[in-house]
């Protein structure tokens, strides 16, 4: 198959681009691994039943923050030229939307408590439910340096709202063994993350609304999009929470919660950092295709072989991290870990269509899979539990994948399978490393005999190597194209060049 003949994309731009995504994987991947641990520890201490108590009561903040975005960063990252006016337009809708959240989850403490018949409700909502307000003051000005594609600050904030995060939750969890561990953590982060919003962009925000116009048609689409993917990723587990329990509900959120972990911290940073870069192209379509397409490649190269690659050692991982309590999340890792796998080439797909200002359509998308998804899950759930759930929430993510596809060609006006086009070599790998664990790794029983934490260990290198030399050879034997593999054969040449050098 030729090479896309499009111009080539301008090197400063996609400079800043890698930069970006750098600073944003950087801070995600400290972000992570402090995460990993605090989550080990958490799991360890706690029981499943504290998980899903909290992970109801987070859930249903995220479901209602979900419903009501009104997209504040990407609206001034969107809006190149935003004011003092847009800017405190901005801070008065957030502010109002945080208030109105947490005065929703205290009202509804009694009726969880009641709902799922456990008093713990009560107090993790009451609790749960000072987030939003305190990440509606966030200063919107901030959000300049993501359009500025200057992460580094992002970096800073990352690490030091985690740090205390993870230090005041692993105290309490250490000390008292309950799950407001997890809750206080999380509010000693979000207030890290504000007072920083203010110390590093000075700013004293206004109550206005002067912008309203201005920014509601761009708002209004995006806060639909994040009403319909709030439904389609935030009901599972209080569904579950009825249907087979808290605790079945507290396995199906950490299986999935690790099924996308390790792809999600490097899809999330490489979109993180398209987005402004697409928006700076607006006024040309052509150099805006050419780079998601370069972005898809990337994310194919990277992210999809790292969830892959975890549904291959879902058993081993889930022993070493978590311990054997947690062995029921075993199959939901490796049947979702998969999926996530596959979308993770079109996470910035949203990013194209909104840089094009076509929101709508980013709105039809999530409706579509809503009205189709929610009630096959439902029924899964209900008629077959925890598997029947898991089951259900892989088939549905296979359809999410073709309305991207659809969304792609519908943006672009180009044939919807190019994005498989431009991931075509990344696909390649993963199938041959997929090759070796089904194939061929069951008949070294040796590795079998070895522990937990020795089988991980050779399980992950060998995915890792054969990966890396299917993707050589694939680009080889394509002729050695302008593609990501020179991009990582020119950063490993540099990396080489400065360990020289010192």
């Amino acid at each position: 198959m030729s090479e896309p003949t499009l111009p080539p994309e301008p090197r400063p731009l996609f400079t800043r681009v890698a930069h970006g995504a750098a600073w944003i994987m950087g801070a995600g991947l400290f972000a992570r691994l402090i995460g990993a641990v605090n989550t080990i520890i958490i799991a360890r201490l706690l029981v499943p039943e504290d998980i899903g108590i909290v992970a109801i009561a987070t859930i249903t903040m995220q479901l209602l923050q979900g419903v009501s975005d009104i997209g504040v960063s990407q609206a001034v990252v969107k809006f190149r030229d935003a004011d003092r006016d847009d800017l405190n337009t901005l801070f008065t809708f957030s502010l109002a939307r945080g208030v109105l959240i947490g005065v929703i989850l205290f009202a509804a403490a009694p009726l969880a408590a009641q709902f799922y018949d456990d008093e713990r409700l009560f107090w993790a909502f009451a609790g749960i439910s000072v987030f939003p307000v305190l990440l509606g003051l966030i200063n919107p000005k901030f959000y300049e340096f993501e359009r500025e594609l200057k992460f580094s600050r992002e970096f800073l904030v990352t690490v030091a709202n985690r740090l205390l995060g993870v230090a005041v939750s692993l105290t309490i969890a250490i000390l008292f063994r309950t799950y407001w561990a997890i809750i206080l953590g999380m509010l000693a982060s979000v207030f890290v993350q504000l007072v920083l919003s203010y110390m590093l962009r000075p700013y004293l925000p206004a109550v206005s609304v002067k912008s309203f116009r201005r920014l509601v048609g761009f708002s209004g689409w995006l806060g639909g999009v994040s009403f319909m993917a709030a439904l389609n990723n935030k009901l599972d587990v209080p569904i579950l929470g009825r249907f087979i329990g808290q605790g079945g509900a507290g396995v199906y959120f950490i299986g999935f919660q690790l099924s996308e972990m390790v792809a999600g911290q490097v899809a999330m940073p490489l979109t993180r950092a398209i987005f402004p870069g697409l928006a700076e192209m607006q006024g040309d379509p052509a150099r805006m295709r050419r780079a998601f397409l370069r972005g898809v490649e990337a994310l194919g190269a990277f992210a999809m072989p790292a969830a892959f690659g975890m549904a291959f050692v879902a058993s081993d991982f889930t022993y070493v991290v978590l311990s054997e309590k947690w062995s029921a999340a075993v199959p939901a890792i490796a049947l979702l870990a998969p999926v996530v796998g596959l979308q993770s080439l079109f996470f910035a797909t949203q990013s194209y269509a909104v840089a094009l200002g076509l929101t709508r359509l980013v709105f039809l998308r999530e409706l579509v899979f809503f009205i189709t998804r929610m009630p096959v899950f439902i029924w899964a759930a209900w008629a077959h539990g925890l598997h029947g759930a898991i089951v259900a929430a892989a088939v549905m993510g296979l359809f999410h994948v073709a309305l991207n596809l659809a969304l792609y060609g519908r943006a672009s006006g180009a044939p919807f399978w190019e994005p498989l086009a431009a991931a075509r070599r990344p696909l390649g790998a993963v199938a041959a490393m997929a090759s070796w664990f089904v194939l061929v790794r069951p008949h070294f029983m040796a590795i079998g005999d070895l522990t937990p934490a020795m089988r991980l260990f050779i399980d992950a290198g060998m995915g890792a190597v054969i990966y890396a030399a299917a993707l050589y050879l694939l680009w080889r034997l394509a002729g050695r194209p302008a593609g990501i593999e020179v991009n990582i054969k020119d950063t490993l040449l540099t990396v080489r060049e400065k360990i020289a050098g010192k």
